[in-house]
């Protein structure tokens, strides 16, 4: 029980203290739900909240939090997808997290999920909540290591060695210093109706193969051995435009699912 209460108060600290949060599963995380709760249909606001009772917001690292803990630990490998040898996303695996993305889909729309048990819905909406915005940092795709061996080395801060992934899903990738979620959601960039549509299209494989293309990106910017430290400011603002733009599109696709699933 203590065990459960201290992870469950640092998920809390993590979701509203992000101006602090060095990672994709803080700053990121929260920033994409805050986002995707304020472009949902209100009444699909609602009925999340009636689900989850508290808000989409604070369920935004849930998974990250009780990932470890029974009976949850299954979902330890959702947070991300694999990509073949040809770079191209794998379909159809139960330990994926686009699987997942899809299966959820499928099980709650089309009013279906009105004859789940609210426990299972409310669930499923936080898997949704954190599966979608993990598939849309440029790390959280699992490349094949012997096709893609540049994709597993490592860069440099201050001369220490410091991981791929601990940069471009820690501090420099998605944190904005004084930010807060909200102040992330009115500076992102809003689409128009249409726009919005164009992006929601597709699947958790579609997305997914998108931010694994996005993902070559980021590797062109930091090859390996950069130090960080020597990045310059331009080169700084083109990876805040790469993580503000995945964070805007994961925004966007979670809102329109959950306004799939829940919208009359």
């Amino acid at each position: 029980m203590k065990r459960k209460f201290f992870v469950a108060l640092a998920a809390l600290f993590a979701m509203c203290s992000v101006e602090k949060a060095l990672a994709w599963g803080g700053f990121g995380h929260s920033a994409i739900a805050y986002a995707a709760e304020q472009l949902v249909e209100p009444e699909v606001r609602q009925k999340c909240r009636q689900y989850l009772g508290t808000t989409i917001t604070y369920q935004a690292s849930w998974m990250d939090a009780y990932r470890s803990i029974k009976p949850y630990t299954a979902c330890d490998d959702w947070h991300s997808t694999n990509i073949d040898a040809k770079g191209k996303v794998v379909k159809g695996l139960p330990t994926t997290g686009a699987y997942h993305i899809e299966r959820i889909r499928k099980e709650m729309g089309g009013g279906k999920y009105k004859q789940l048990p609210d426990s299972l819905v409310k669930i499923n909406i936080q898997y949704l909540i954190h599966m979608i915005g993990d598939h849309h940092c440029p790390v959280h795709v699992r490349w094949n290591k012997e096709s893609h061996p540049q994709y597993f080395y490592s860069l440099q801060k201050k001369g220490k060695k410091l991981g791929y992934h601990s940069f471009w899903d820690g501090s420099i990738g998605t944190w904005r210093k004084g930010w807060t979620a909200d102040k992330f959601y009115a500076k992102m960039q809003h689409l128009t109706p249409k726009q919005a549509k164009k992006v929601q299209k597709g699947d958790g494989y579609s997305w997914t193969q998108q931010t694994a293309n996005t993902a070559r990106q980021c590797f062109a910017l930091t090859p390996k051995g950069t130090d960080i430290v020597k990045l310059t400011k331009e080169e700084r603002k083109a990876i805040h435009a790469i993580t503000d733009r995945q964070m805007q599109l994961g925004a966007y696709r979670l809102a329109g699912v959950l306004n799939e699933i829940f919208g009359e």
